[in-house]
């Protein structure tokens, strides 16, 4: 597999996980000479997955009727998940087989560089077994500095694992309340499902957040990290100004990572050359400075941009969850901002009543 680490604003980063094809399986289709696909034990956690999205791309092509609606409203909330809980989703669960793999990995690894040693002595040499199985970290190096990346996906692993244990076991006590709606006739009982569906959510980010800390924990040994150049170019040629504000959207904790030129947004945003209506509310009536700018949330990445990233690196199944993520910055900006111009207009009417009052 391979990770993407995707800056969306100067204060989140998308962490998307891409499954690769292993080695040996494309080596033994291309030598047996077959073009049909090896079938491999499915889990019953992959079978009703599977079963369930093709149920629900039934629904989707039916022109009307209560399933056409449930698959309407259904989007709408699947939109709203947090996109942090979608990226957690993406790795696979570190199941106890997959973990004595990467046991097995370390320790393997460990032999290979101590026969290195003794055989080499001081000697340069060819590279050993380290890198084999190594998971890959795809990353803007001109954004992101080497020594960030263990820290981001360490807090992209841990930082929402509290929820997702909380509403976990609050989505399995609702499921036994919602039983009795299963009496209806004509109409399934959709709260039983969809609590099931978020339990099961819940349980699979916190399964991918723990595979994710085992990689963070072993860095050295099994993570490999690439800046990439393409990454590098969308980001460089992305025209600002882009949505931001003043106060960011996430905690001081957040891993801040640096705009790559603040001044090119003041000069943007105090000459009036706005793209976006989000960023007016908040700066009306004063003259932005960089301070605001470096302090505060920028997004860095469009959605024209996003798409552009995707065919780059030619990884279709990533437009949807930048998309997302893109989707729901912007929108947690855009709330920032109303409550800080609704703080500004309280204070303004406050010093209007205390002049009042003094006259």
């Amino acid at each position: 597999m391979r990770l993407y680490l995707l800056p969306i604003s100067t204060r989140r980063t998308l962490l998307y996980c891409q499954k690769l094809q292993p080695p040996s399986a494309s080596a033994a289709s291309l030598t047996s000479g077959s073009t049909s696909t090896t079938k491999q034990k499915q889990s019953w956690g992959d079978y009703i997955q599977t079963k369930a999205a093709l149920t629900w791309a039934s629904w989707e092509k039916k022109g009307s009727g209560w399933q056409k609606s449930v698959v309407g409203y259904g989007n709408q909330l699947l939109r709203k998940l947090p996109y942090e809980e979608w990226a957690l989703k993406s790795m696979p669960p570190l199941t106890k087989s997959r973990q004595r793999q990467l046991e097995a990995f370390l320790q393997e690894q460990a032999q290979a560089q101590g026969d290195f040693a003794m055989e080499s002595g001081e000697k340069g040499g060819k590279r050993g077994k380290g890198d084999v199985g190594k998971v890959e970290v795809v990353y803007p190096g001109g954004l992101i500095k080497a020594e960030q990346v263990p820290r981001i996906l360490h807090k992209l692993a841990t930082e929402r694992e509290g929820h997702h244990k909380k509403w976990f076991w609050w989505c399995l006590a609702g499921m036994p309340v919602t039983i009795p709606i299963g009496i209806l006739p004509l109409v399934p009982n959709l709260p039983f499902f969809y609590l099931c569906y978020r339990a099961w959510s819940h349980h699979r980010a916190l399964s991918g957040g723990r595979h994710l800390s085992y990689l963070v924990q072993h860095a050295s040994r099994l993570l490999s990290f690439h800046p990439s150049p393409i990454l590098d170019e969308i980001y460089s040629t992305q025209r600002f100004p882009l949505p931001f504000t003043s106060e960011p959207t996430t905690g001081p904790e957040a891993e801040t990572i640096r705009h790559p030129d603040p001044a090119k947004v003041v000069k943007a945003v105090n000459s009036g050359n706005t793209t976006t209506e989000k960023t007016d509310g908040v700066n009306m009536g004063h003259v932005l400075e960089q301070r605001e700018v470096e302090d505060g949330e920028v997004l860095l990445l469009s959605q024209e941009n996003a798409k552009k990233m995707v065919q780059l690196l030619d990884v279709p199944e990533l437009e949807v969850e930048l998309e997302r993520a893109i989707w729901q910055v912007e929108t947690a900006v855009e709330k920032k901002n109303k409550e800080i111009g609704a703080e500004v207009r309280v204070g303004a009417t406050q010093k209007e009543k205390e002049k009042e009052k003094t006259q």
